[in-house]
């Protein structure tokens, strides 16, 4: 097969099963084929995912396209370059609308650099259309209930529900947040706990909401075709509302009133978040008109959960490695699920290829296993604090009546520039390049406890292990956390 690839290595005779078919899964898949590896993918569900809103993906996942061109192309062709309104809980305009850009730290690096806002749908559809290229195909409906290694003879593999077996030199669990992964990981099951709130949360083809002229005349495009995303926030609640050339989305996080689940089957009517907004005082009658016009069997009631990090991502013997969810999971109000995963994919795709090249090949996957770990771990940790902290600082800048803008400076919600700025430090992260410059320094920290600093977080932050209750606790009592560095 005759596919435009860059830097496609020599088969490798490694073995890999991938578990899941999601953004990160997905992409690990390429990756490790990308590096010469033999490549199974096996997703527990039925079909195709269809379901899902939309996300952002930040530059530096999106620098992996470069070495799949016809993806680049896609993705440029496919993705949104929405303007960013802030509006009051009651969605008076405070700021905006406002280019992603101006949420860039510092406009030298930010030169050349995009956010990209996707359809997931479309996202993943256009990663299974450059697997399909490949030559890689998904296996459905291939439920897996436990993961296993034998780390004498460097193998692992999965059981699947209905019995079977499968085997690999390497195990790559990309099946999300509640995979099976764990008890081999952790040694037990990782708990999880609610975090109080829930969001609804939708996209559906826009010529239904259009139908309604209120909508349509609240929501237009820009005078030069440009969708708009409007933030709504207040003390008690966020209402997001796009309106783009293809898809209505909205989403309204609140307080979990008992009914919210993580669960992208987790459906309920309407007319649920309709109640909520009827207790709202003000609330606007074109909000709910846009509520109105959800198809009844679309809306997502999501369940937002806490998790603590959990430092280890590998096997004892070092033949799994989670990766995405699996490994990290992040709230919304992070921004950076989807742009971590890719990140993790072409993290752990380098350090393969660079372990199997010490010249002992499969021996050496354990290492690529543990280096990839410890390149990755701390940034994600980082990235994971700042979707806690920002979750409280939302509320907490906005607690006031009309005190409203983009958080983090520019408007009336004041901020201290960590709420929705991307700084210099995520930016010019390139996880290709960060991993070859330190897989070896890594390694020889793993084997030997040569010192070894990253630089892949906030410049000047002492890593401080944390749980979700202590840092919540920590900033509170104005004590430090890892949240102190230049984030900028």
């Amino acid at each position: 097969m005759t596919v435009d690839i860059i830097g496609k290595s020599p088969p490798n005779g490694v073995a890999v099963l991938v578990v899941g078919a999601g953004v990160g899964g997905l992409m690990a898949a390429m990756e490790c084929w990308r590096h010469g590896c033999n490549v199974r993918i096996v997703e527990r569900a039925k079909g195709t995912a269809t379901t899902g809103d939309s996300f952002a993906i930040g530059p530096s996942a999106i620098n992996v396209f470069r070495n799949y061109p016809q993806m680049q192309a896609e993705n440029e062709r496919i993705a949104y370059n929405p303007l960013m309104k802030f509006c009051d809980h009651l969605g008076n305009c405070k700021q905006g609308p406002v280019d992603f850009k101006e949420l860039l730290a510092g406009t030298s690096a930010a030169e050349g650099k995009r956010i990209y806002r996707h359809s997931r749908p479309k996202f993943h559809a256009m990663l299974l259309a450059q697997l399909a290229r490949i030559g890689l195909k998904v296996e459905y409906g291939n439920e897996v209930v436990q993961y296993w290694e034998d780390a004498q003879k460097g193998v692992a593999g999965v059981a699947l529900k209905d019995g079977f077996k499968i085997g690999a030199d390497l195990v790559v669990a990309a099946d999300g947040l509640r995979g099976a992964s764990w008890p081999l990981v952790a040694g037990h099951p990782i708990p999880c706990r609610s975090s109080g709130d829930a969001i609804y949360r939708v996209a559906y083809p826009v010529e239904i909401a259009l139908k309604d002229p209120l909508v349509d005349e609240r929501f237009p495009l820009t005078d030069d075709d440009r969708s708009v995303i409007e933030m709504w926030m207040g003390p008690d609640y966020t209402f997001s509302v796009w309106r783009n050339h293809d898809e209505m989305s909205w989403a309204l996080s609140r307080a979990d009133p008992g009914t919210a689940a993580e669960s992208w089957g987790n459906k309920v009517d309407p007319e649920e978040a309709l109640k909520f907004t009827a207790e709202i005082p003000g609330w606007p009658e074109v909000a709910d008109r846009v509520i109105k016009t959800t198809p009844k069997d679309q809306l997502i009631d999501w369940k937002l959960m806490w998790r603590d990090p959990q430092p280890t991502w590998t096997s004892p013997g070092g033949r799994v490695v989670q990766l995405g969810d699996a490994a990290h999971t992040f709230l919304p109000q992070s921004g950076n699920g989807g742009t971590q995963a890719l990140e993790d994919a072409v993290s752990l795709g380098t350090c393969i290829a660079l372990a199997v090249a010490e010249g002992d090949g499969k021996q050496n996957l354990s290492d690529a296993t543990r280096v990839h770990n410890l390149l990755r771990f701390e940034r994600v940790s980082c990235l994971q604090a700042f979707g806690v902290q920002n979750r409280k600082k939302i509320r907490s800048e906005h607690s006031k009546e009309g005190k409203a803008g983009p958080p983090g400076g520019g408007g009336g919600g004041g901020g201290n520039g960590k709420m929705l700025h991307v700084g210099k430090w995520i930016l010019n992260y390139d996880p290709e390049d960060y991993t070859r410059e330190n897989f070896h320094k890594a390694l020889a920290h793993l084997r030997d406890g040569t010192p070894f600093q990253h630089t892949n977080t906030p410049p000047g932050m002492l890593y401080r292990p944390w749980t979700i209750e202590g840092l919540l606790k920590a900033h509170e009592n104005g004590e430090p956390t890892i949240l102190d560095g230049d984030w900028d």
